[in-house]
C-alpha cells in the first residue's frame, strides 16, 4: 500500500511536452488516458491497458490542426473527447469512437475570438457535451452538443454574471440534474454559473460564504462527491492558502484547507488546486511553495495532508501543475504532472 512513481515519457518513448497533462478513465474499456501538448504542438495521448502504457499522436491520427493548449478529456457514453485551442481555428475537438480518432472544428459554432483554455464535460443524463471557454472580453461561452449537432451560447450575457479573469471549469451534479461552471471574476470573487430546467443562473460564492478573495487569473475548479451529494470548488486565495467552497442542502460553506491541515502554503505564481473523489474520500492536489506536490485528502475523520513528492522520492522540480483522477475499477489513484525536462510523470497509489 502506498504511493509510487512512474515516468510515462520514458515508459512509452513519447515526445517531451510543452503544456500541462491531464488524465481520465474510460470505464467501459478499463483503460486510462493522459493527454498533453508536445513541443511540436501535437496533442499526444498516453494510454494504459492490461499490457501497460502506450503512446499515440492524436494530431496525426485525426489529421487535426496543431494545438496551442488542450483541456482535460472526458467520456460521453462510449466515446472519448479532448477539447483544445488550435493554431488555425479557436476551438477544436479530438474525439474517438470505434473507428478511431476524429477532429471537429467547434469554432464554426461560436464564430468569436477565444483566450485562455477550453474545458469540457459530459452530461450523461441528457446525452450532451459541453465545452466552456473565455473570450477576449471576459465573457464565458459554452459550446454544447446534442443529437442535432453543436450549438453556442454566451453564458455571461444569458445570466448577467460578472466578467471572468480566468478559465472556466465545469461539472455535472447528477443528484439534482444540474450543470455548474465556476470561474474567478475580475474582482477576485469565485462565481458559479449553474443550469437547471429553467435555464442558466449565476451565484457569487465568495459573497455567499464570506470566503477570502482569490487570485485573479487563477482557475477555480469543482467536483462532486456523489456519496454525500455535495459539491466542492477549490481555489488559491490571496493568502496563498488552498480554500474550499462546498455545498450541501444547507447551502454554500467555506473551509481553509491549509489552516485546517497545517499544510504548506502555495505561492502567488502557483497553479490552481484540482480535486477529485476516490472510494468515499476527497483529494485536492496543489504545488507548494517548496515546489513539492501536496495532497489534501478527506475521510470521515476530517482533512489530512500528505507530501507526495517526499512520499515517492520524486524530483522537486515541477513544470506543470498536478492533476489527479481515480481508477475505481483497480482501486488506484493517479496524479499526473510534467517535470522541467518535459517528461510526463505519474504518481500512483495502490492498496
Amino acid at each position: 500500500m502506498g504511493w509510487y512513481l512512474n515516468d510515462l515519457t520514458l515508459a512509452t518513448g513519447s515526445p517531451v511536452g510543452g503544456w500541462r497533462p491531464s488524465g481520465y478513465v474510460f470505464e467501459a474499456q478499463s483503460t486510462q488516458h493522459v493527454t498533453y501538448v508536445g513541443t511540436d504542438y501535437h496533442i499526444n495521448e498516453l494510454w494504459w491497458d492490461s499490457n501497460g502504457w502506450h503512446h499515440d499522436d492524436l494530431t496525426n491520427a485525426a489529421g487535426a490542426p496543431n494545438a496551442s493548449n488542450a483541456g482535460a478529456g472526458y467520456i460521453l457514453r462510449c466515446t472519448q473527447h479532448v477539447p483544445y485551442l488550435t493554431d488555425v481555428f479557436p476551438v477544436g475537438e479530438l474525439w474517438w469512437d470505434n473507428h478511431g480518432w476524429h477532429y471537429t472544428n467547434l469554432a464554426q459554432a461560436a464564430g468569436i475570438g477565444v483566450t485562455g483554455a477550453a474545458a469540457g464535460y459530459a452530461f450523461p443524463a441528457q446525452g450532451t457535451q459541453h465545452v466552456n471557454f473565455p473570450d477576449e472580453y471576459g465573457h464565458i461561452h459554452e459550446l454544447w452538443w446534442d443529437g442535432n449537432g453543436w450549438h453556442h451560447e454566451d453564458l455571461t450575457d444569458a445570466t448577467g454574471a460578472p466578467l471572468s479573469s480566468a478559465n472556466p471549469t465545469g461539472y455535472v451534479f447528477p443528484a439534482q440534474g444540474t450543470q455548474h461552471v465556476t470561474y474567478v471574476g475580475t474582482d477576485g470573487h469565485v462565481y458559479e454559473l449553474w443550469w437547471d430546467s429553467n435555464g442558466w443562473h449565476y451565484n457569487d460564492l465568495t459573497s455567499a460564504t464570506g470566503a477570502p478573495l482569490a487570485y485573479e487569473n487563477r482557475d477555480a475548479s469543482g467536483y462532486v462527491f456523489p456519496s454525500a451529494a455535495t459539491q466542492h470548488v477549490n481555489y488559491l486565495g490571496l493568502d496563498n492558502h488552498i480554500h474550499e467552497l462546498w455545498w450541501d442542502n444547507n447551502g454554500w460553506h467555506h473551509n481553509d484547507l491549509t489552516a485546517i491541515t497545517g499544510s504548506p502554503e502555495s505561492t502567488a505564481a502557483g497553479p490552481p488546486p484540482v480535486g477529485y473523489v476516490f472510494s468515499g474520500t476527497q483529494h485536492v492536489n496543489y504545488l507548494g511553495a517548496d515546489n513539492h506536490i501536496q495532497e489534501l485528502w478527506w475521510d470521515s475523520s476530517g482533512w489530512h495532508h500528505n507530501d507526495l513528492t517526499s512520499a515517492v522520492g520524486a524530483s522537486a522540480t515541477i513544470y506543470a501543475e498536478p492533476r489527479g483522477y481515480a481508477f475505481e475499477a483497480q482501486g488506484s489513484q493517479h496524479v499526473i504532472y510534467m517535470d522541467d525536462n518535459g517528461h510526463v510523470v505519474e504518481m500512483y497509489w495502490t492498496p
